[in-house]
């Protein structure tokens, strides 16, 4: 599927909110939406990490 292909919808079931600011960011950086969500779980996940230390 294109990037930016208007079918493409995230594959996680979240709240609306959160959707929309996956979408949001995915439309910034040029990306798939289930790539911006990736690389925000990823930026999260480090986030966790640095705290619990």
């Amino acid at each position: 599927m294109a990037r930016g292909d208007r079918r493409e919808s995230l594959n996680l079931r979240v709240s609306p909110d959160l959707k929309r600011q996956v979408e949001a960011y995915a439309e910034r950086l040029g990306i798939s939406i289930n790539a911006a969500a990736c690389v925000l779980l990823a930026e999260g996940l480090r986030g966790e990490r640095r705290r619990e230390r």
